[in-house]
């Protein structure tokens, strides 16, 4: 599908009729306003523009969304699209360049001036709802959508963890009269360390069995007891732990906070659930997949199926000024590279898809897809800087 915009920039119905729109891209009659998906806008005004009732589906999720846009004949829109989840990573990574660099000065303004700014969300679950708001801008951008349904989740973290939990259970849990995290992982491991080895030590930690580098939180799940010497051995990679890692319940934690901001933000989207999907599915006997489940959303039912789009949400942009390279000397940022990963460059008449700078932008590395190479930037020539949403 092509999609099409109207002279004043409102959305028309989509064409498959590509010979025509090269047609119109040659005489001068539309431009090229997006590459993925591709869009044009008209520069002269159609004897018809007439449009259909078309319906937006979407599957939200905490990695992946499937999206759906359908009509009483045919899909307009089918994709499958790939969220951020490096937010959180990324923060820490700035946090520890921050304070290596205001440990460096002699004085700065007391910190507890900057905290006046009112409670927001955390950047990971505030980056994953712009993303859903962001998508469905963009579909009603390129499509005149009339109608957004929407396929929410609501999990109880309390029963994913003890299914058994009831009444006053949700009160009074597992860490009960205990004064802290720590007081109730040392008295659930016995005052012991579980580190099955000889020769322990009188001082006990608690250590993460997955760090909170890789995502891993403070519930007690992801604690166990461990005695100094073993906690060291540990972290110097002289043991090994065989114990089992715990549920990890943010993604469902977070997708609470999407749902209701969701439906908060956009109090015209029409609100369906998983069981009601499920069923329909298979009333169809259609295969489980994120579009499969939009498609069905959005009130599918035997229209022709369109090729599903993959499509991941890129970072924009790369604003730190430092990075640490094992083996050499930090690199230090001095300007913002005009070149920016997945941008579509063309070197020596051959297209390619850009990787990364590198030499302090003096290199890019980039690919065909198939062979990977290094060249110098001024030999390269841009043809297309990447938005947001990405193609892959």
């Amino acid at each position: 599908m092509v999609y099409v915009l109207s002279n004043d920039g409102k959305p028309l119905m989509p064409t498959s009729r590509h010979r025509k729109v090269r047609l119109w891209l040659k005489e001068g009659k539309a431009r090229v306003v997006r590459r993925f998906p591709f869009t044009i806008q008209l520069l002269f005004d159609p004897c018809c523009q007439k449009t259909q009732n078309l319906t937006l589906g979407l599957d939200v999720g905490f990695k992946t969304v499937g999206v759906s846009v359908v009509s009483d004949r045919v899909e307009a829109f089918s994709g499958q699209i790939q969220l951020r989840n490096d937010v959180s990573a990324n923060m820490t990574e700035r946090r520890m360049y921050r304070r290596n660099r205001r440990n460096r000065l002699w004085h700065r303004k007391p910190r507890f001036l900057n905290r006046n700014k009112k409670r927001v969300l955390a950047p990971g679950v505030k980056q994953k709802i712009d993303s859903h708001l962001h998508l469905i801008a963009l579909l009603k951008f390129i499509l005149p959508i009339t109608k957004v349904i929407v396929e929410t989740c609501s999990f109880d973290p309390h029963k994913l963890k003890n299914p058994h939990v009831q009444g006053k259970d949700y009160q009074q849990g597992e860490q009960y009269g205990y004064e802290n995290v720590k007081a109730y992982v040392l008295a659930r491991d016995g005052y012991q360390c579980q580190a099955n080895q000889k020769g322990h030590s009188p001082i006990l930690n608690v250590h993460h069995i997955q760090s909170r580098g890789q995502g891993g939180s403070d519930n007690p799940d992801n604690l166990i007891t461990l005695c100094k010497k073993h906690h060291e051995q540990l972290h110097d990679g002289k043991i090994r732990l065989h114990v089992k890692e715990g549920k990890i319940l943010k993604a469902a934690t977070a997708m609470n906070i999407v749902r209701s901001q969701l439906l908060k933000k956009m109090p015209e989207a029409i609100e369906t659930f998983g069981y009601l999907t499920k069923a329909k599915r298979q009333e169809q006997k259609l295969q489980k997949s994120h579009a499969t489940d939009a498609f069905i959303i959005a009130g599918g039912n035997g229209q022709p199926r369109l090729n599903l789009l993959e499509l991941l949400l890129k970072r924009k942009n790369n604003r730190s000024l430092q990075k640490n390279r094992k083996g050499f000397s930090p690199s230090i940022r001095v300007q913002r590279y005009a070149i920016q990963p997945y941008d579509l460059v063309l070197f020596q008449g051959k297209r390619y898809r850009a990787i990364g700078i590198q030499n302090k932008g003096a290199y890019l590395k980039m690919t065909n897809g198939i062979h990977t190479l290094v060249k110098n930037v001024k030999q390269i020539e841009v043809i297309y800087h990447q938005k947001t949403l990405v193609c892959v």
